[in-house]
């Protein structure tokens, strides 16, 4: 399949293996893709939500800095969404709570869901051949999800996924908000001048 992020950073640390079981199917391997897509908007739509020195990133600056770092700033709002994952030794479910932020980074926190259940692949299921995965969804944080349960009962057919809504409430995406298609790069003397702000903050440019 063809990929939009290389996960270079080493962020996702067996996420290699995610792709290799989704590159054998077509199905899988467009809802990934998709999920990719989704996570690089959100990243840009919501990098201000990650702070550098004390300043919030701008959608500007997010356009500027090196994929390593647009790895890292994904994998840092998939903790914004993720509240909690627990797979126990003593029964066969896995759990997985969602923030009340999910909606504005759903694919994001998909991409560390997936890696931490690649870790579990080959172990967990050979204790327990068949689990239940539980996903806690904050109310009206549904929207999107069914995509990523289904590439999760592709790629893990020994789960049994099941979705469950929390006492919580999602803060939803405004129409300034979209979780949308990418833009477009900018023109390169754009990013040239943009890269001057990395060079600022870290010394050298990147």
């Amino acid at each position: 399949m063809g990929r939009n992020i290389p996960w270079d950073s080493g962020c996702f640390d067996e996420i290699e293996l995610v792709y290799e079981k989704a590159s054998e199917e077509e199905a899988s391997a467009k809802i990934l893709s998709e999920l990719e897509t989704g996570a690089l908007a959100e990243a840009r739509a919501h990098c201000d939500m990650l702070c550098i020195q004390g300043r919030p990133v701008t959608p500007e600056q997010f356009d500027a800095i090196p994929e390593p770092v647009k790895e890292s700033f994904m994998a840092a709002l998939s903790n914004i969404g993720l509240a909690a994952f627990s797979a126990p030794l003593n029964e066969a479910k896995i759990t997985v709570r969602l923030s009340p932020r999910i909606q504005e980074v759903r694919c994001c926190t998909a991409f560390s869901i997936l890696n931490r259940l690649e870790k579990l692949d080959g172990a967990y299921n050979v204790r327990f051949p068949q689990a239940t995965l539980e996903i806690q969804v904050p109310l009206g944080g549904k929207r999107g999800l069914i995509a990523i349960e289904m590439l999760i009962s592709m790629l893990y057919p020994w789960l049994n996924v099941r979705e469950v809504s929390t006492n919580e409430t999602a803060v939803t995406l405004t129409p300034s908000q979209p979780a949308g298609d990418i833009p477009k790069k900018q023109e390169a003397g754009q990013k040239e001048q943009k890269l001057g702000f990395w060079e600022k903050l870290f010394g050298k440019k990147k």
